[in-house]
């Protein structure tokens, strides 16, 4: 886990917004192997294991969270190059310390996507823990656990692409910000959607938005 994502993290629990304090136990290369992430106001913990943050499931928090998607799986095949083009480009991905999201079956692309340009990934309930050593893995987290407003993009994919995690992503998403999730996930409040194929739409924060803009479609690029 990035140590210095730590700023961004929030817990989860519903209180007021709270930071996490962490206490690190190992740490190599700037990154936490071994430690723990504590709440000040409700003292939920959350354990950090070779590097994987294990998000302690709150009173309240989704079944998908409680299902036994939080526990590691077999290894999984990097995504190919034409769906890490596509997540790249619906995203607007590209050099930025603000993190950029990626849940379940998407997660698979990370490794592309850093072949394209240097960001913070933040992978929540990937197929593997095989991105462990270049970008923050979160497993069981009942929602995208990062401050308001501090995010450059999520991509909503298998579970998490929901209706409710829509919404609640959308709170994360800096101005300018974009969230990408299937068709069958209504567009939440607050987001303008700029375009939608029969597969996925992507929508971006809009600073006092009140009306949606007008969708384009999504085409693949003549070879």
């Amino acid at each position: 886990m990035l140590l210095a994502l730590t700023d961004h993290l929030r817990c989860t629990v519903p209180h007021a917004e709270s930071w996490l304090v962490a206490r690190a136990d190992q740490v190599q290369a700037g990154r936490m192997v071994e430690g723990v992430l504590g709440c000040p106001v409700c003292q939920m913990e959350h354990e950090v294991r070779r590097g994987v943050l294990h998000w302690s499931a709150a009173p309240g928090a989704s079944a998908r969270a409680e299902s036994g998607s939080t526990s590691p799986h077999a290894p999984a095949a990097e995504a190919d190059a034409e769906t890490v083009t596509r997540i790249g480009a619906l995203l607007g991905f590209g050099e930025s310390t603000a993190p950029f999201v990626l849940t379940g079956p998407s997660a698979a692309a990370a490794v592309g996507l850093l072949g394209l340009a240097d960001a913070v990934l933040v992978l929540l309930d990937p197929p593997d823990d095989a991105a462990v050593a270049f970008a923050t893995i979160i497993r069981g987290a009942p929602r995208v656990p990062l401050a308001a407003r501090s995010t450059r993009g999520v991509l909503l994919d298998g579970d998490w692409a929901t209706a409710d995690q829509a919404s609640a992503a959308v709170e994360t998403l800096a101005d300018g910000g974009r969230l990408v999730a299937p068709v069958s996930v209504p567009l939440p409040a607050g987001v303008r959607e700029l375009a939608r194929d029969d597969r996925q739409w992507v929508a971006e924060r809009v600073a006092g938005l009140v009306g949606g803009g007008v969708p384009i479609p999504l085409r693949r690029a003549a070879r």
